[in-house]
């Protein structure tokens, strides 16, 4: 338990106000993510995933348009299960982290991914779940 003048996270006696609950910022900050909720703990983990398969694509992608071995995509990490949107084309679907996707193809038997980064006609054309 903390009384008035201690810090809730380290139980250091607090300086300053007297409504002030942590010794500083790093207390505080501490003591919040300690008592985050779980479902708020896994909305952060899969949106740090997101984040990091957008910056993998964006930086195996830096011309617009890329093609790489999946083995390449598995060494930096990057998680298939987490993405942010779908675009299809005639023969691929792409799977979207923002504004960076990517088809799963294969050439000579080789698992690829072709990689792209978003363009403007994409956002036209629309995707509807129902049709596919």
């Amino acid at each position: 338990m903390f009384s008035p003048s201690t810090c809730r996270n380290c139980n250091k006696p607090i300086a300053g106000r007297s409504d002030k609950r942590f010794c500083d910022a790093s207390c505080r900050n501490s003591y919040n993510n300690q008592n985050k909720a779980d479902d708020e703990r896994q909305i952060q983990q899969i949106n740090s995933q997101i984040r990091k398969n957008r910056r993998i694509l964006k930086t195996l992608c830096p011309q617009g348009k890329a093609t790489v071995r999946k083995e390449v995509l598995d060494q930096m990490g990057y998680d298939y299960l987490h993405f942010s949107s779908l675009f299809k084309t005639s023969g691929l679907l792409y799977y979207f982290v923002y504004d960076f996707g990517f088809a799963p193809t294969f050439e000579n038997k080789i698992e690829k991914a072709i990689i792209v980064q978003r363009q403007d006609y994409m956002s036209k054309l629309g995707f509807d779940l129902w049709k596919h």
